[in-house]
């Protein structure tokens, strides 16, 4: 039976699909994600998916082995599969286990995954505070009037 407790969120963000994996992933867990991920792929025709291990500790070799499976799988389905947040440890552990992470890219961060897949953020050229430097309240209220008189 599928419960909140034994579910990973499977986050849409901007066309892409963001898992973010923390803390112990059980075989029960791993199973529902695939399918989590893979109808979200189908419904969404997602244009990537990130797989976020930020948040574990450790990964044993089913967890490792579901992972490759799931990036080969959303890969067949047109979805680009990139991996970040990787630690040293885990990336020791998944050479060791021989998982075929071929049809997957790495990235250290989730910015860097994004970026892979397409997405950027786009920063302005103003400071941040600099963007309020005009506001007084006679602006707040001229903006409110124009909006109004648009109605």
């Amino acid at each position: 039976m599928k419960t909140f407790e034994n579910r990973i969120p499977v986050i849409q963000l901007w066309q892409r699909i963001v898992v973010p994996l923390q803390g112990d992933v059980t075989d029960e867990t791993a199973a529902f994600l695939v399918d989590d991920v893979l109808r979200t792929i189908r419904d969404t025709s997602a244009a990537g998916l990130v797989i976020d291990v930020t948040g574990m500790w450790t990964m044993d070799s089913h967890l490792c082995h579901v992972i490759a499976n799931l990036a080969a799988a959303a890969r067949l389905m047109g979805t680009p599969t990139v991996i970040c947040g990787m630690s040293a440890p885990i990336a020791m552990t998944l050479q060791t286990m021989g998982a075929d992470f071929r049809l997957a890219q790495t990235a250290l961060t989730l910015e860097d995954a994004l970026e892979r897949l397409g997405v950027s953020a786009v920063v302005s050229e103003l400071e941040p505070d600099d963007a309020f430097d005009d506001l007084t309240p006679e602006t707040i209220t001229s903006a409110a009037s124009f909006a109004k008189s648009a109605e």
